[in-house]
This record gives structure tokens, sequence and C-alpha cells, in this order.
């Protein structure tokens, strides 16, 4: 089967040394042609945060 979305030690922190709040932490994934992927998580947990550079 082929994969069609590879994800590899995936990261997320939020705030800062002592308040450090880590989302995500090394997730790793792969997601295969005809998979169907949910994200599920609380309200607040970051689920749609976007960073533009």
């Amino acid at each position: 089967m082929e994969a069609i979305l590879k994800v590899q030690s995936l990261k997320k922190y939020y705030g800062k040394e002592a308040n450090l709040t880590k989302a995500l932490d090394g997730i790793t994934f792969q997601v295969m042609k005809g998979e169907f992927l949910g994200i599920m998580g609380s309200s607040g947990s970051g689920k749609t945060t976007q960073r533009i550079r």
C-alpha cells in the first residue's frame, strides 16, 4: 500500500521553560492510501494552530 502522508518526530510546544506544555512530543505516523485520519483533542489543545513565516 502507498503512504500518502508521513510524519516523523513532530513536536509542538507552547510556553517557555517553567511553563512549557508539550502538545506533541516526537509523534511519528503515516496515513496509507484509502485510510481515514481523525484528529481529536480538548478545546484549546492546538488542533488548528498555524504558524505563518
